[in-house]
């Protein structure tokens, strides 16, 4: 049984790294058609260091398995759920024009919710 557990933690492991690669390079493709062309060097900044800083708490996470053997594994994938269920409220940008002003983007149409 030990077996088995241990190789579900390596494909949950492998399978959340994937997904973090994925999204990292989703926060810049997302973030620039999002922003007007006037804010969207400042976000991208600012989608990189929220990146960076995940990047910079993951060990303390990890570093809790002393604390519960569950506790980084229960973290994470919390932290992901939660992520997901955010995405939901962003905004489609399919076949919507890219701005080149705050002013642009306030007076277009209302975008819907994914």
């Amino acid at each position: 049984m030990g077996g088995f557990l241990s190789g579900v933690q390596l494909a949950c492991g492998v399978v959340g790294i994937f997904g973090m690669a994925g999204t990292y390079n989703l926060i810049y493709i997302y973030t620039c058609e999002l922003f007007p062309t006037v804010v969207r060097n400042a976000a991208l900044g600012l989608a990189s260091e929220a990146g960076q800083i995940g990047a910079i708490i993951a060990p303390l996470v990890v570093v809790m398995v002393t604390v519960n053997p569950s506790l980084p594994f229960a973290i994470i994938g919390l932290s992901g759920i939660v992520g997901g269920f955010l995405a939901f409220k962003l905004p489609e940008t399919l076949h919507r024009p890219l701005y080149e002003t705050m002013g642009a983007l306030e007076h277009a149409e209302p975008t819907t919710c994914v």
